[in-house]
């Protein structure tokens, strides 16, 4: 499945799921611009970056994600009523979201915006760093048959298998509110496909194995690998099984 390059938001039906991906390394000018249409509380917290780079990668995917929400919400980027939800991420208010649901996501140089509408949706990014104890961290965040399966993968790809898996989960959690209990206890409380991504924009699974009854109980996730990028591994996790558009956000 293509990213398709467009200027204007298209229509979002009932049945879809539209994910955008942008780049947020942006110049002089493009930052400029983008610093323009955040809010006071925004603008105050990019200032709390340490390094500039940090700062200005906030600042640019505040600014998409206002541009591609304000196209759907027909309001200028400046206009859309964003406001801090749990843990401080962007939400829309209530009563104002117009039906539709979103979820952002941004690791390195890169940002993906989920959007639908009338349904549960989380989406998770991650650079693929290297040099990370993959079989701990599996060990400590992953549940004892995921980690089993993913020390049964080849070494060579047991990296990419791990990021998969990562990512699968935390996009689950996103869309199924499932934070609460805290990252291990919430990662270990379900069960994904470890598998790596074989073919991109296809589901590793019907939906996730299992979820306890505080996660949704009686829903069916799909969850959909995503060809991000070369170094990078994201999922999307959505309620019932809607269509799904890629597209590539043009500043």
């Amino acid at each position: 499945m293509q990213w398709e390059e467009l200027r204007q938001v298209p229509d979002l039906a009932a049945d879809e799921v539209h994910v955008w991906r942008a780049a947020l390394d942006l110049g002089p000018a493009a930052l400029e611009r983008a610093v323009a249409v955040l809010s006071t509380d925004e603008r105050r917290r990019a200032g709390r970056f340490r390094f500039a780079v940090h700062r200005d990668r906030f600042v640019a995917s505040r600014a998409v994600l206002r541009s591609v929400l304000g196209d759907y919400l027909n309001l200028s980027p400046a206009a859309v009523p964003l406001i801090a939800g749990p843990a401080g991420k962007p939400v829309l208010p209530p009563g104002r979201r117009a039906g539709v649901e979103f979820n952002l996501t941004h690791s390195g140089d890169r940002v993906l915006i989920a959007v639908t509408r009338g349904r549960s949706i989380g989406i998770d990014l991650e650079r693929m760093r290297r040099g990370m104890p993959i079989e701990r961290l599996a060990g400590r965040f992953f549940t004892p048959r995921e980690a089993a399966e993913l020390r049964a993968v080849p070494a060579a790809v047991r990296p990419a298998a791990f990021f998969a898996c990562w990512t699968r989960k935390e996009a689950v959690l996103k869309a199924a509110g499932g934070f609460e209990r805290g990252l291990p206890a919430a990662l270990k409380g379900f069960v994904v496909s470890v598998a790596p991504p074989a073919a991109p924009g296809k589901t590793p699974g019907k939906t996730v194995v299992r979820t306890p009854g505080s996660m949704g109980q009686g829903q069916h996730w799909t969850l959909i690998d995503l060809a991000v990028g070369r170094g990078y591994a994201g999922a999307l996790a959505v309620e019932g099984r809607p269509q799904l558009r890629l597209f590539e956000w043009v500043a």
